[in-house]
């Protein structure tokens, strides 16, 4: 399945007035240029776009420092979320002979997307089930790991290659009494893939493909053929990674939304639907640390009736979140719920209703 974080886009801005470095730059334009470079800083400010490009153009034909100019419109291009434009202003004005603006310049470009790209994502899952349906437990660390080559900066569309190893610790042989394939997916998978981000890559639609190695010795073929996609939603609100330094009491309100719907191959040819929408709240940052409770709600479907993919629970726990080098959440809580009585390969349980006891460690990483 794909990975339940939240990835996020950052949108380059610059100061509607130019830096001081830029101010000398304006003060050698003549009277002309100088008056379109406030006409385009004043339309910027308004959100004027198109107007403050335009004045731009007008300013530089005017005798505007060129230089000053392709920065400007480097960062009007980054705000409207043309990469492919953002990138070629940047590197105009990173060639140009005023060192201020090329360093400003060259960090710019630092920060768009590039060719090459890399993520990590990991994650242990466990559970403990205290009341109700099929009591059991289990531990699941997954590790992905995934390189992305974009053939192009105005679509957000990657090719990627991918590893991943799944290790559930409850299964010993065939078949894991009742815990969902996607938990007790014991294999190694490698392949080939293809990414497209929209919305500010808030959406996701892949496929991917390639081998899979089983892990256990169980009887079953030692590799198989893995093939999946789908689409996936994500989104947060700002107050989710609070900053902030030393220790201090607060009151910083999240709500969080994933979603999922994914085609797998190898699970019987089924697709699998998936909803979690969190609301959480952190109470005390302490340096990178944000303290937080949680409440969140999980509802699933699948097309093929197994009653482990057909559920709706809800529950709540402490998280303690790192915010820096990087994000590693780990959360408790106590869950309860109801499994909805379909069947498939394998019968519902008698009682359907359930309590566990959670916990989950993960973290997303962006090279």
């Amino acid at each position: 399945m794909t990975a339940r974080a939240l990835l996020a886009c950052a949108l380059l801005s610059s100061p509607p007035r130019p830096a001081r470095a830029e101010q000398g730059s304006a003060a050698r334009a003549p009277e002309s240029a100088r008056r379109l470079l406030d006409e385009a800083y004043a339309r910027k400010a308004a959100h004027d776009a198109r107007g403050a490009a335009a004045a731009l153009e007008a300013a530089r034909a005017a005798g505007a420092d060129a230089q000053l100019v392709a920065l400007e419109l480097g960062y009007l291009a980054s705000q409207r979320g043309d990469a492919e434009e953002a990138r070629r202003r940047f590197e105009e004005a990173g060639r140009g002979p005023d060192e201020a603006l090329a360093r400003r310049a060259q960090a710019e470009l630092r920060l768009l997307p590039q060719r090459l790209s890399a993520d990590l994502y990991a994650e242990t899952y466990g559970w403990s089930r205290v009341l109700g349906a099929a009591q059991q437990s289990d531990l699941v660390p997954t590790l992905r790991a995934r390189g992305f080559f974009r053939p192009s900066f105005s679509l957000d569309l990657g090719l990627y290659a991918y590893a991943q190893v799944t290790r559930d610790l409850a299964s010993r042989g065939r078949g894991a009494g009742g815990v969902p394939l996607v938990y007790a997916d014991n294999y190694a998978l490698a392949g080939l893939g293809a990414m497209l981000r929209l919305w500010d890559r808030r959406i996701g639609l892949f496929v991917q493909a390639g081998p899979a190695l089983n892990l256990l010795d169980d009887g079953r073929e030692r590799v198989a053929f893995d093939a999946r996609g789908g689409a996936f939603f994500g989104a947060e609100t700002g107050g989710c990674a609070p900053g902030g330094e030393g220790v201090s009491w607060t009151f910083v309100p999240c709500a969080e939304l994933y979603a999922e719907a994914v085609y797998v191959s190898r699970f019987d040819d089924n697709v699998i639907a998936f909803a979690r929408p969190r609301l959480s709240a952190t109470y005390l940052v302490t340096g990178p640390l944000a303290w937080q409770v949680v409440a969140e709600g999980r509802v699933a479907a699948d097309t093929n009736s197994d009653f482990f993919n057909n559920f709706v629970d809800a529950g709540a726990g402490p998280r303690l979140r790192l915010l820096r080098p990087l994000r590693l959440d780990l959360a408790l809580g106590v869950h309860a719920g109801s499994y909805l009585g379909l069947e498939g390969r394998d019968p519902a349980p008698r009682q359907l209703g359930y309590v566990d006891l959670r916990l989950q460690a993960a973290t997303y990483v962006e090279f």
